[in-house]
């Protein structure tokens, strides 16, 4: 599939995002200047039976200063991916071969008690291009057996279209985070927060087309087919509760459940329940579980109708329509240092099985999946 090349017009404000990581982890890595305090090198291949396989390289730099007060890093990745999901398969359409590119840039500074901090990040896609921003306020209470931390992000994307050059759409997004963090014992500890996130603009997709009679379906017996169209405006809400627990020095037991709404309709209930083991030293054994359950948003149909005037919303988003979600995963992590003073090596393995059900979705009603991720990354 051919996507616009959105970085040209890019390139004009500002080097690539590439060219930026080199520049910036360079810099905190030159010997003459300043040595980095952390190195890492790494990336990840994950494939999946659904037929999508994503590398992602990495590599970050960070220093400490003033004392080690101030800590400065900056990260370079990419997600080069190749997909036929059968989400692709049931639109018809051939496989997606794509590549994201992204940069992040963070300062953070301790004030006794207190932490700052703030940082930029952009991400360009041959269609998609996403400029983004944060700040963060950490206040330590009780002597360190309590956290009250607030962040708030920003972010403009302009999203395109293959095969459109003049296609180019707005979508602005602010959020707010409040998180509270309590030490209960020396083996407990028990979170809160809450999430508020406001987007405005293109929130549909360029990609996705509706069909309107029949059997719903554009290559169907569907009497037209409209692009998707959602609402412009969509404000989130999310409240999560979190709980770990240590088992001695050689594990440990967590769960966490997180309440989502918003004012398209959709409610989710998330729960997940995690356990972690070390057998060794510098091994780590963990199982996870996963539940996922939402509503349908309420401009959502599975087919619509001939309408007597003007179609206001039309989605194809299965994302939007009622579905529950079953995850099941085994990872293991091992560190080995290369030599006696170092570099440390970081391999990771994670095996996942997940079942995916849609209520109300024409085309698709049941997907299951087996995902392989490995990982490594060296730290200098």
């Amino acid at each position: 599939m051919r996507r616009p090349n959105l970085r040209p017009a890019l390139a004009n404000a500002l080097p690539s995002a590439r060219g930026w990581a080199l520049l910036l982890v360079g810099a905190l890595a030159l010997p003459g200047r300043t040595d980095a305090d952390e190195l890492a090198v790494g990336g990840f291949v994950r494939t999946d039976s659904d037929g999508t396989t994503v590398y992602a390289p990495r590599v970050r730099a960070a220093v400490l200063l003033d004392e080690d007060r101030t800590r400065v890093e900056a990260a370079y990745t990419a997600d080069i991916w190749t997909s036929a999901s059968i989400d692709i398969r049931t639109a018809a359409t051939r496989a997606v071969h794509e590549q994201r590119d992204e940069l992040s840039v963070s300062v953070s500074r301790e004030l006794d008690e207190t932490t700052i901090g703030g940082g930029y990040r952009v991400s360009v896609e041959p269609d998609y291009v996403s400029h983004g921003g944060s700040l963060r306020l950490a206040q330590e209470l009780g002597e360190g057996a309590a956290t009250l931390e607030a962040a708030l992000n920003a972010s403009y994307d302009v999203v395109g279209r293959s095969g459109d050059q003049g296609f180019a759409r707005g979508l602005a997004t602010l959020g707010g985070r409040a998180t509270y963090t309590q030490i209960l014992d020396s083996h407990t500890i028990l979170q809160g927060s809450y999430e508020i996130t406001r987007r405005d603009g293109y929130l549909a997709s360029p990609y996705r087309f509706v069909g309107i009679g029949g059997d719903g379906l554009c290559a169907g017996s569907a009497v037209l087919c409209l692009p998707e169209s959602h609402p412009g405006l969509r404000t989130r809400h999310a409240f999560a509760a979190r709980f770990r627990r240590s088992l001695g020095s050689a594990g440990s037991l967590g769960a966490t459940y997180r309440l989502y709404l918003d004012d398209w309709g959709l409610v989710s209930h998330t729960a997940l329940a995690s356990a972690a083991w070390l057998p060794f030293e510098r091994t780590t054994l963990s199982l996870g579980y996963r539940f996922y359950r939402q509503s349908a948003a309420t401009f959502y149909r599975p087919r619509y109708g001939l309408p007597e005037g003007e179609i206001r919303y039309v989605t194809r988003d299965k994302e939007l329509s009622a579905m529950f979600h079953h995850r099941l995963e085994l990872a293991w992590e091992q560190r080995v240092d290369l030599t006696d003073a170092g570099p440390e090596l970081r391999t990771t393995l994670v095996v996942g099985g997940a079942r995916l059900d849609y209520d109300d979705f024409v085309g698709l009603d049941r997907v299951y999946a087996l995902d392989v991720t490995i990982g490594a990354e060296v730290t200098l």
